[in-house]
């Protein structure tokens, strides 16, 4: 019977919308997400300049941790504006608070507007992931759902090693105005063509009732009492936050301390990104076979090995920026292995409150983005692995007790108690 449900509700979800419309949705969500994405990572070239310009290389510093926070914690209530108005207003909305920030920081002569335009972008660009999976499960049945949103995740993982190439040529030869100038007119850009292509997809049945913002809240609080939401949400933040802390560390670890060109270091990132992507190919294939709960908990695994791995070549004395890439590689296939599976296991396990639990799951990843980025900008890389060593190993083991006692071992007993 939920079977039969399910295919009358795919089919119904499809035949709402014109092969056109649901072709435009696609191409629409395909480029917000990314540009989200491209927001936090194009400006990382020109932060050594800027802390000179600014006088402050930690109020700089400082820029990139804020931007973090606002995009994570303004996700939720982007999320509520949606339920309570539409896809097409709150994308309007969210464009216009973007732009505003990047005018500001564009224009800005001085460290307090910069962080004031940087804070008003984190929060434009928070709307882009709620908006994109809403605009995609009002428009795609469940299996075109999947198939599109693993087009969506390969082109965002590809962002933070395009986006700061992209920001360090901008740099090199033109200025650091130049980048949000740029990104400016991505926006500009966007919102012409969201604004004759988007259609209103929100579709609501009589009986879901008034979205009020303390049912919203009642909601947000229930999912983050249950430990089944931990357990597979914090080793996919320490995994994936944890390459976000790197991402960000990189002009102050391979500019600032090792002496790297601006528009050199960012292709360092390639090989990680690369890794990350394999990793999403072998989970795929693995799903076939094997339950996700396994491959995450293999995940984390591997991930913990890694920070072994480096722990060992921390003892040899090895150091550089070779040392640095293929360490860091090998913890992005792990993040590759989990994340897919972090995100189908707590979606799957809350699906009645999809919408509210994908906000939540971002705002724990950007939110861990942000404290990992702290520490990754103020540490020393240029002699020694030990840093980086610490840094994997703490997120790993983090990742691994949440994974172990709040979704391996239910998950066990659950095949102890069939067998």
């Amino acid at each position: 019977m939920n079977k039969e449900t399910n295919n009358r509700e795919e089919e119904s979800t499809g035949d709402a919308f014109t092969a056109s419309e649901r072709r435009r949705v696609f191409w629409l969500v395909l480029v917000l997400i990314p540009l989200s994405w491209a927001s936090i990572k194009i400006v990382l070239p020109a932060l050594p300049a800027l802390g000179n310009l600014f006088h402050s290389t930690a109020g700089v510093k400082l820029s990139v941790s804020l931007y973090l926070i606002f995009f994570a914690c303004s996700q939720p209530v982007w999320g509520g504006i949606v339920q309570k108005t539409s896809c097409r207003q709150a994308l309007f909305y969210s464009l216009f608070v973007t732009m505003t920030g990047t005018l500001i920081a564009m224009s800005s002569f001085n460290l307090p507007s910069y962080l004031i335009g940087r804070i008003l972008e984190g929060v434009g660009m928070g709307a882009a992931s709620p908006i994109g999976r809403t605009l995609f499960t009002d428009v795609f049945g469940r299996k075109e759902l999947a198939r599109r949103m693993g087009v969506i995740s390969g082109c965002a993982a590809i962002m933070p090693a395009v986006a700061p190439i992209t920001g360090g040529y901008l740099m090199t030869y033109i200025d650091w105005r130049a980048i949000f100038a740029f990104f400016l007119l991505l926006c500009v850009a966007y919102f012409y063509f969201a604004f004759r292509w988007l259609p209103e997809t929100r579709i609501r049945s009589g009986d879901e009732g008034v979205v009020t913002t303390r049912k919203l809240i009642g909601t947000y609080i229930s999912i983050l009492r249950n430990t089944h939401y931990w357990g597979y949400i914090i080793p996919y933040a320490a995994l994936t936050g944890g390459l976000l802390g790197y991402y960000s560390a990189m002009p102050f670890w391979y500019h600032s301390q090792l002496g790297i060109a601006e528009d050199t270091f960012a292709y360092f990132a390639i090989p990680t990104v690369g890794m990350y992507l394999i990793g999403l190919i072998v989970a795929g294939f693995l799903i076939k076979k094997i339950d996700l709960e396994e491959i995450l908990f293999l995940g984390i695994l591997l991930a913990f090995c890694t920070a072994v791995f480096s722990t060992l070549l921390a003892i040899l004395n090895v150091s550089g920026v070779a040392s640095i890439v293929v360490v860091l590689s090998l913890y992005g296939f792990s993040a590759g292995l989990v994340s897919p599976n972090a995100n189908a296991g707590v979606l799957t396990k809350f699906k009645k409150v999809a919408a509210p639990t994908a906000a939540l799951v971002a705002v724990v990843l950007f939110g861990t983005a942000a404290l990992t980025s702290i520490v990754t900008m103020n540490v020393h890389i240029s002699d020694t692995l030990w840093p980086v060593a610490a840094y994997i190993g703490t997120l790993s083991l983090i990742g691994l007790a949440a994974s172990y006692f709040w979704v391996w071992r239910p998950y066990r007993g659950k095949d102890f108690a069939k067998g």
